[in-house]
């Protein structure tokens, strides 16, 4: 568990699944810039019960405020077969929980973490350069602009440009100083 100042990163717990499919696969709550998609409430369900959302591949760590509550969730791949490296996405469910920079210290916090746990040499996200806040939140964790990927992604009728962020190993801040310290509730 990433125990941050105000967020709190964690692998999911199977009491963390009440409601929780609800809450994400609301299409009406996503934004405009996080790919529309159903997935099957039963296939959902059963890919937790095999992985716990959690491989070499793919893992998703859920975000929570310090109080417990769930505000949303940092998807991490692995960004290609060609290098070591991977690929964050992240999504806070509900709009009124936007804009207040817990994206921003949960990803400082992912992104250290992955550095000290695995021997990567980069971390990448890509965007949709229309979203500005996700913009922010790459730039204020560290992440540099690398380019755009032209017509790379097909969402909602049609191909969208990405933009390409990045933060490299020793660009971001040591873990133990983004970690709250103990006793310090």
């Amino acid at each position: 568990m990433l125990v941050g100042r105000s967020v709190v990163l964690r692998p999911f717990r199977e009491e963390d699944l009440e409601g929780l499919y609800d809450l994400a696969a609301d299409v009406r709550e996503i934004g405009a810039y996080w790919p529309l998609g159903c997935t099957s409430e039963p296939g959902w369900f059963r890919q937790f019960r095999e992985t716990a959302w959690w491989t070499d591949e793919f893992k998703i760590l859920l975000i929570t405020n310090r109080a417990g509550r769930r505000l949303g969730h940092i998807n991490i791949y692995k960004a290609s077969r060609s290098y070591d490296g991977y690929e964050i996405g992240y999504r806070i469910y509900k709009p009124e929980d936007r804009g207040k920079g817990t994206m921003t210290e949960a990803v400082r916090l992912c992104t250290a973490y992955l550095f000290e746990k695995e021997p990567i040499a980069r971390i990448q996200i890509l965007l949709d350069p229309r979203n500005k806040g996700s913009q922010k939140v790459a730039e204020r964790a560290g992440c540099v602009l690398e380019g755009r990927l032209r017509r790379a992604h097909f969402d909602r009728g049609g191909y969208e440009d990405l933009l390409i962020y990045s933060i490299v190993r020793g660009e971001t801040e040591p873990l133990a100083s983004l970690l709250a310290p103990l006793g310090g509730d």
